[in-house]
């Protein structure tokens, strides 16, 4: 990356240190204008750049020494991609469990169309100082719907008119299901200039509204979902299955045009 860049991101994540020291020496009735307080800033930003210089992606070839940033994606073949320390299309629920280290959910859905799907809902997840919500979409091929539907809990109605059955007494019984794909949403909002500094330009944008784009990265196998007003959501997925994921993308986009010309 050029200077530029680096620094742009240094600051980003400077920031996030110096907003956690402004209130704890507020919380004190520390001015952040003394001297110990800027040495400690200082150190702060030092830390950062280490921190940052840190984040080299596999594709680079230099010495790596965190691999479990949501930007560094690996492509490992059309039915397989490395990322957040997981092989998406291979790794198992219990294996993102073993790395996620997080308390999650299981539910499976019974959608409109009479298929059913399986996903585990990861509700704090930490990785490399960097907190996110994680879902997965697990192989649901097999499943007993009447089996299913005897160890659920209460259904729920949700907006896309398919049925959600809370599924969490069947977790270990379902922790040897595949991952066929994996959703982040980071906690704290980003900037678009500084996701495109860390994914790139994508190969193809999709607006959705005035609000919100889809940005296409097909040979990554990631879609992001940028708002204006809401998070942004990194979806990923197999090169080889990627098409699955764009019909997804843009029956979200044609569904959205058609309620405007509605309007």
């Amino acid at each position: 990356m050029h200077l530029a860049s680096d620094f742009t991101i240094l600051i980003a994540f400077s920031a996030h240190f110096f907003n956690h020291f402004y209130r704890i020496s507020r919380l004190f009735g520390v001015s952040v204008f003394k001297p110990i307080t800027l040495i400690i800033v200082l150190i702060l930003f030092a830390s950062g750049y280490w921190f940052y210089n840190s984040m080299v992606t596999p594709q680079e070839g230099s010495t790596v020494r965190v691999l479990n940033l949501p930007w560094q994606i690996t492509v490992l073949d059309d039915q397989t991609l490395h990322v957040l320390d997981l092989d998406i299309g291979k790794a198992t629920l219990a294996d993102a469990v073993n790395i996620l280290k997080s308390e999650y959910n299981l539910a499976w859905f019974e959608n409109q169309d009479g298929s059913l799907s399986l996903e585990a809902y990861f509700i704090r997840v930490s990785m490399s100082g960097l907190r996110a919500k994680v879902l997965l979409e697990l192989d649901a091929k097999g499943l007993d719907k009447e089996y299913l539907i005897k160890h659920s809990g209460k259904p729920e109605i949700q907006s896309s008119r398919t049925i959600k059955y809370p599924l969490d007494d069947l977790a270990q019984e379902l922790n040897n299901r595949v991952i066929h794909s994996l959703t982040y949403i980071p906690v704290s909002n980003i900037e678009p200039e500084l996701l495109k500094k860390l994914f790139g330009q994508p190969e193809e944008s999709l607006a959705v509204n005035e609000n919100t784009e889809f940005w296409l990265y097909p040979e990554k196998g990631l879609v992001i979902s940028y708002s204006k007003r809401g998070k942004e959501v990194f979806q990923y997925i197999p090169v080889g299955n990627f098409s699955r994921l764009k019909q997804s993308i843009l029956a979200t986009v044609e569904h959205a045009n058609q309620e405007k010309s509605a309007d």
